[in-house]
């Protein structure tokens, strides 16, 4: 039996052989590297993301038709025209649309530019909104149909908050207010000589008869489009659309699920004006489904306001009216309950949908 001091004197002489043969087998054979530290590093190469062009503003040096790559830009550029400029070409090289261009500079299409012009380019296609008192993010979103989490990406809004008087770039929207369609319409038959009796509240024509008997709506004599009232109103207000009536009408029922409207009540009854420019294509006498005498006008971008319940209608299918213009007498024909019917009914429409008429006129 091995004394305990050659036991270890014994495996150090093994320990120390094996050793000198890893050394050598070692350095005979190149060592292990993974295949994953072995590949070529991916080298990344710095491109200059801007380029400067003329007037001292940068721009992204890719294409700059991709929408989505300039979302992050909050404010536009001014562009100075120069010679040989146009609107579609301006749209062209900034990657807008022509209409963006116009619509944040109030060009109409046969506006002509002078060199020298200052021109606002907006980094996205859509509108300028300038903030009103009293407006919110969420009534901004709702007044253009976009959602509120892009207006506040595209502007860098933080905590919500934004000011009146502020100018927010609402992208993909278009203006509220456009063009309104023209319609033909015969011409009225020349006025004759004779006095033409004054609007009466005793009922001259049979109104259809599709209507309740016990709600027959009356039909004053109507004045000709010449002897209309050309009046505005005394009060005008700053909102996207005109408040329909004076500032002595309240409110008696607010835009809620089922009741897609304004009601608004003067004592006495009162004028009613055209909240915005454009063009009547209705003016009916008569139940009109519970409206009575209406009045639908056309103001462009498919942005439509509806006036019911007149006494009387001083404007005919086809006219063109002003804002603020005088267009009926506030009364209670149709669908209206009692001698306190007497009120306004206002709807607007967007696109055919319903929208609360307080975001307009606030």
């Amino acid at each position: 039996m091995m004394a305990p001091s050659s036991t270890a004197r014994w495996l150090s002489v093994r320990v120390r052989l094996i050793c000198g043969l890893v050394f050598i087998l070692g350095s005979l054979f190149p060592p292990y590297v993974p295949k994953a530290a072995l590949a070529p590093q991916e080298v990344s190469i710095a491109t200059s993301q801007f380029l400067l062009v003329e007037e001292g503003f940068l721009m992204k040096s890719g294409s700059i038709s991709q929408q989505g790559s300039r979302r992050a830009y909050a404010e536009g550029i001014f562009h100075t025209v120069k010679e040989g400029d146009s609107v579609e070409k301006l749209a062209d090289r900034y990657g807008i649309a022509a209409n963006t261009v116009r619509w944040a500079n109030d060009l109409g299409g046969s506006d002509v530019m002078q060199p020298g012009d200052e021109l606002l380019i907006l980094p996205v296609d859509g509108v300028l909104h300038t903030v009103s008192r009293g407006q919110t993010l969420i009534g901004i979103s709702e007044l253009y149909g976009v959602e509120q989490k892009e207006i506040v990406a595209q502007n860098k809004v933080k905590g919500g908050f934004i000011l009146a008087g502020q100018e927010l770039i609402i992208p993909g929207a278009t203006p509220i207010i456009g063009k309104p369609v023209l319609i033909a319409t015969a011409d009225p038959p020349p006025a004759s000589d004779e006095p033409i009796p004054a609007p009466s509240a005793e009922p001259s024509v049979p109104t259809p008869s599709d209507q309740p008997p016990e709600k027959l709506p009356v039909k004053p004599s109507k004045p000709t489009r010449d002897e209309a009232p050309k009046k505005y109103t005394p009060t005008p207000t700053s909102g996207v659309l005109q408040k329909p009536c004076s500032d002595k009408c309240f409110i008696t029922q607010y835009y809620r699920a089922g009741h897609y409207a304004l009601d608004m009540q003067e004592k006495g009854a009162g004028p009613i004006y055209a909240a915005e420019a454009g063009t009547v294509i209705r003016s009916d006498y008569g139940w009109n489904g519970g409206f009575g005498n209406v009045i639908e006008v056309d103001h462009g971008n498919d942005l439509i306001t509806l006036y019911a319940h007149n006494k009387e209608l001083y404007v005919e299918k086809g006219d063109i009216v002003k804002r603020g213009q005088m267009i009926a007498w506030m009364g209670r024909t149709g669908l209206v309950y009692g001698a306190t019917g007497i009120h306004l009914h206002f709807e607007v429409r967007l696109r055919g949908i319903k929208k609360n008429p307080l975001l307009y006129v606030q």
